[in-house]
């Protein structure tokens, strides 16, 4: 008999053992796969090196980010803007209005725009916020649009988050001015709010200040939806300037940085209105591997390059897309503070009215939303593991003493 109970003993400590073992192994190996992604594996898809991503992608440090996410299609982009020509293969991923039937001139989803199926025209007021014959667009939106979701794939450009969705809403003449009132401006970004914009770009400059458009950019905040504008262009050279809609507190506004991480010479600047910058190049000398690419609507060449800051606050926007595919409900406040402290500082040490924070560093800023999304889910996940195999351990443990209990009775 008391060999027996020596056996049995034994056994259960050994038991116990390989579960406790077993169980740490578990634990860390639970951890090590919740944070997997921050080993940056630099995933490029079909592309066979840094370059063939763009130069502006690689100073954002997108590939980091890329191994997390390239986005999600129900993360929606709204660039308010000249009008996207679609037509370019290189993007395809526009939005659709699944409420509105095209063409029966009802508003089906009584939103107040008829047959809005993929967007609205503000300057002519209809339904068509792309090219038609007697209504030609710009080619500014499209490059845009190319900068946020071009495909990844092997072809062309790459855009920074190329698997986010692009609201089209125009709002500019086929000469890339002003085209709609103060109020239209306002009712445009009401609009991408009210149709579900998860971020919304305003690549526009030199608007008037004014409370027609701006109780609009603070609806969309209520609706914690972040608005990205710029800081302007200056083209003899820029100036310390507030230009709005970029200039109000409310909105993300953003400067561009040349090929050698310096402001652009044309990039407006000063504070507090100038807070992040990013990558697209210089006029002077126009070298266009320094210059960022991007796509061009016909009658021009499918890419080309082109300068100003409307060309920088999509890749924020863009980056702003990646953020909330990991985390929709996010704050804008959080998007836009982590913007901020994950930024590559440039000038001055700190905020500083050149350069803002500094140059937007996508894979940091990815990575910090990720990693304050899914520690809960990893914590829930160690918890749920320690319960189940705190069963396990009691059963091994209880089970051979029963066992032996009923052979003892036995005897």
């Amino acid at each position: 008999m008391h060999r027996i109970l020596t056996s049995t003993s034994m056994k259960i400590r050994s038991n116990i053992l390989v579960l406790v073992m077993t169980l740490m192994l578990l634990l860390s190996t639970t951890y090590a796969v919740g944070k997997s992604n921050t080993k940056h594996n630099y995933l490029l898809s079909n592309y066979s090196s840094f370059t063939d991503i763009g130069w502006h992608l690689n100073q954002i440090n997108i590939t980091g980010a890329w191994d997390i996410t390239v986005g999600s299609e129900d993360i929606v982009i709204a660039v308010i803007d000249s009008g996207i020509d679609w037509s370019h293969t290189q993007i395809n991923n526009s939005w659709k209005n699944v409420d509105e039937l095209p063409g029966d001139g009802i508003d089906d989803d009584a939103n107040g725009y008829i047959d809005d199926t993929h967007g609205w025209d503000f300057t002519a007021n209809d339904s068509e916020p792309g090219p038609e014959a007697t209504d030609p667009i710009h080619w500014h939106a499209t490059f845009i649009t190319g900068i946020i979701c071009a495909a990844l794939d092997n072809i062309g450009v790459a855009g920074t988050a190329p698997n986010v969705t692009v609201m089209d809403i125009r709002v500019l003449d086929a000469s890339n001015y002003q085209d709609t009132s103060l109020e239209g401006l306002g009712e445009a970004i009401k609009y991408a709010v009210d149709n579900g914009a998860d971020v919304i770009n305003l690549s526009l400059q030199y608007y008037a200040p004014s409370n027609l458009y701006l109780d609009d950019i603070q609806y969309a905040i209520t609706n914690n939806v972040p608005v990205v504008s710029v800081t302007g262009n200056t083209w003899a050279g820029g100036i310390e300037y507030a230009s709005y809609p970029g200039a109000y507190d409310e909105v993300i506004s953003v400067g561009a940085t040349n090929y050698f991480y310096q402001k652009a010479d044309y990039s407006n600047f000063g504070l507090p209105w100038t807070e992040i910058m990013a990558p697209v190049g210089d006029v002077e000398p126009w070298i266009p591997s320094q210059i960022i690419n991007s796509t061009y609507p016909p009658p021009y060449s499918p890419y080309g390059n082109a300068v100003g800051t409307s060309f920088a606050a999509p890749q924020v926007a863009a980056v702003i897309a990646l953020m909330r595919t990991i985390n929709s409900t996010m704050s804008v406040n959080d998007f836009r503070t982590i913007l901020q402290t994950t930024a590559f500082d440039l000038d001055a040490p700190g905020v500083d009215p050149l350069t803002g924070y500094g140059l937007l560093n996508a894979t940091a800023a990815v990575l910090e939303v990720y990693n304050r999304t899914y520690p809960l889910i990893i914590e829930y996940s160690r918890l749920r593991m320690t319960l189940f195999l705190g069963l396990v351990i009691i059963t091994m443990v209880i089970l051979p003493i029963i066992t032996k209990r009923k052979k003892d009775r036995r005897f």
